[in-house]
C-alpha cells in the first residue's frame, strides 16, 4: 500500500512540474491541430491562399508569426520579409506584396478572431467569413483551427 501511495504522489508531482513548467502548452497562440489559412489579397482584388497545418507548426508560442514562419519553410513557400521593431515583428513583404512607403503603402492584417481585434475596427468579407483587423502584433495573435488571416496592401 505504501508504494502504490508513493506512486501517487509521484505522478500528482510530475504532472504539477509539467503544468507549472509549461511543457503541456499553456501559453501557445497555436492551437495543437487543424489548419489555418493564410490570406494574401493583391492590387487586383485576388487572392493567393496558404493553408496551415497547425500540428506541424514548430513555434507555437509566437501565434501568428509562428505560423507564418512555418509557411516559409515549407516546400511550397510563402515568401515572407518580416523585420523586428521595438513593437514586435512587422511584415514588409508576403506572398506577391511588398509595401511601399513612398507610396503610403503598408501591409495590414485582418483576423477571424474577433477577439484578437478591438472595437470599432474596420473589417473585410472573404469569402463569406468577416475579418477584423488585428489589434495585436504577430506574435500575440491566437490562430485557431478554422482561423483566417488576411493581408493586404493599404494606404494612408
Amino acid at each position: 500500500m505504501k508504494r502504490i501511495l508513493s506512486l501517487i504522489t509521484l505522478v500528482a508531482i510530475l504532472v504539477t512540474a509539467l503544468v507549472s513548467c509549461d511543457i503541456m502548452g499553456a501559453d501557445n497562440k497555436v492551437a495543437a491541430y487543424g489548419e489555418a489559412t493564410v490570406v494574401v489579397e493583391l492590387k487586383d482584388g485576388s487572392y493567393e491562399t496558404y493553408k496551415a497545418s497547425l500540428i506541424s507548426v514548430q513555434n507555437k508560442k509566437d501565434g501568428a508569426k509562428g505560423v507564418l514562419e512555418h509557411l516559409n519553410q515549407r516546400n511550397d513557400k510563402l515568401h515572407l520579409v518580416m523585420e523586428d521593431s521595438t513593437y514586435g515583428a512587422f511584415v514588409t513583404e508576403i506572398g506577391s506584396i511588398k509595401q511601399d512607403g513612398l507610396k503610403g503603402e503598408y501591409i495590414i492584417v485582418y483576423t477571424s478572431l474577433a477577439s484578437d481585434s478591438y472595437e470599432g475596427a474596420p473589417s473585410v468579407n472573404y469569402n463569406g467569413t468577416v475579418l477584423y483587423q488585428s489589434g495585436l502584433g504577430l506574435s500575440s495573435m491566437t490562430v485557431n483551427d478554422g482561423t483566417v488571416i488576411l493581408f493586404r496592401i493599404e494606404t494612408y
